[in-house]
């Protein structure tokens, strides 16, 4: 029976907390002692005077790759990582595994492969692509992963994957439409194809090839278009979606104007569009190059805006490292798109959102566990220190400075725009169903495969 002594954990209002013994049976909080108690005898007594301890965090929307792209990122690796910034569940994304996880058979075989891979807990998206929906079974395969327990289905309006292709307005109508009648939760890429490509095409054609250019193909009023087409579409089939990574002011009020009007809609953003501007690129190069891209600093502001008021529902990092040889072709349009970040969320979030006043305590532990568990049907298991949750937990010193540097627990460094910031506040213990599975000064304290597949609850 494992303790954690004198933890200062949040009270859910405000910046507020409370100081208390958590008391952990059969990898849950059995529990909830007040700190003028005397701290329950145990063998296993973990001392946290001194540290705020947070519900672990979730990461709804990573790229591990296995099987598949794993030399870029793999299930083992990531998952070290994510550790070692205090997050206890990860939700792997459907198109970055071979093969992609668009049917039930292929849910199996993911699952199969990353088995025995992780140090921490995992759910699963499906998806539905394109090359899907030529097949006249689409709709049984929708289902089937629905039983299985993912999470909800990813299905891009833009898309540069070969084997995870785009859907059109059609397309997309059709799987909201049955989306909405198996009650399952669509999440969506929402950025305007046509107006991107004919940009990118004209582009090419006069051989511009910058960040600059990059930046000018996807630029307002790409988003802000898609996410308009996905909100008019999901109204019709009366479906619940999910806007991913938001990066426009534009978008965002889209959907937040599609929600007050009745539409079942959760959006999030993630940390590279809340710390940097297309201003940053002459200086990172395509390190910093996404999709969508990153915006505006008036883009910026309004999503801090949105995120401490609750507008925005969560944080997500999109996590998809490469090589660096990926990221420097020599050509934009073939430089890798996408950013590392699943270790850098929490503690980004926690030094430059709460210790700077732009989140309260309640908005940060929302933003990176509860609205994500309650969202994506995790809850009550995952995304709350609360009796009968699993103990899941993230114990920061809150007040110590560290300086981000480009290591992770893999053969690869990651490329990271955030190498050099400066912190405060850091991760000094992971705890994932009362086992530690991370200490700063130990490293991983779990084997691969400790960490479960977590079916969808609800």
């Amino acid at each position: 029976m494992p303790v954690v002594a004198h933890a200062q954990i949040p009270t859910g209002v405000e910046n507020e907390t409370q100081r208390v013994h958590l008391v952990i049976e059969k990898e849950s909080i059995n529990k909830i002692l007040p700190a003028s108690s005397p701290v329950p005898s145990s063998n296993e007594t973990i001392d946290a005077s001194g540290l705020l301890v947070i519900p672990g965090a979730i990461d709804p929307h990573v790229h591990f790759n296995t099987p598949g792209y794993t030399h870029r990122e793999d299930f083992t690796h990531a998952s070290m990582n994510a550790a070692a910034g205090g997050v206890t569940t990860v939700i792997d994304m459907p198109g970055t595994s071979v093969p992609p996880v668009t049917t039930a058979g292929n849910l199996k075989k993911k699952l199969a492969a990353i088995e025995g891979m992780s140090v921490i807990d995992f759910a699963l998206w499906g998806g539905v692509s394109s090359q899907g929906l030529r097949e006249n079974w689409w709709h049984d395969e929708m289902a089937d992963m629905w039983k299985a327990g993912v999470v909800a289905f990813k299905i891009f309006l833009i898309s540069g994957m070969k084997d995870f292709g785009h859907l059109s307005t059609i397309e997309t109508g059709q799987v909201l439409q049955h989306a909405g009648r198996i009650g399952a939760l669509v999440g969506i890429h929402a950025e305007d194809r046509g107006l991107i490509e004919e940009r990118m095409a004209q582009f090419i054609q006069e051989g511009k090839n910058t960040l600059k250019d990059y930046y000018a193909s996807r630029a307002d009023p790409a988003e802000e278009h898609g996410v308009a087409v996905a909100v008019r579409l999901a109204l019709t089939a009366r479906a619940k979606i999910h806007i991913v990574h938001v990066a426009s002011r534009r978008a965002a009020a889209q959907a937040l104007a599609a929600r007050r009007a009745g539409l079942d809609v959760s959006m999030e953003t993630c940390p590279q569009y809340l710390a940097f501007t297309h201003e940053d690129f002459h200086k990172f190069g395509s390190v910093l190059k996404c999709a969508p891209v990153i915006k505006t600093s008036e883009d910026q502001d309004a999503l801090w805006l949105m995120l401490s008021k609750g507008d925005i529902d969560f944080v997500s990092t999109d996590h998809a490292p490469c090589p660096p040889e990926e990221k420097n072709t020599g050509n934009v349009w073939t430089d890798y798109g996408g950013l590392p970040g699943v270790e850098w969320r929490l503690p980004y979030l926690f030094s430059e959102g709460y210790k700077k006043g732009r989140l309260t305590l309640s908005r940060l532990v929302e933003a990176t566990s509860g609205a994500v568990a309650r969202r994506f049907g995790l809850s009550p298991r995952k995304g709350a220190i609360a009796v009968g949750a699993d103990a899941d937990l993230a114990f920061i010193n809150p007040d110590e400075l560290w300086t981000v540097k480009s290591e992770s627990f893999g053969e690869r460094g990651h490329l990271t725009p955030f190498a050099g910031w400066q912190f405060t506040g850091q991760v000094v213990r992971t705890m994932c169903r009362g086992q530690v599975v991370y200490e700063r000064d130990r490293g991983i304290g779990v084997n691969p495969g400790f960490g479960k597949f977590i079916r969808r609850m609800a």
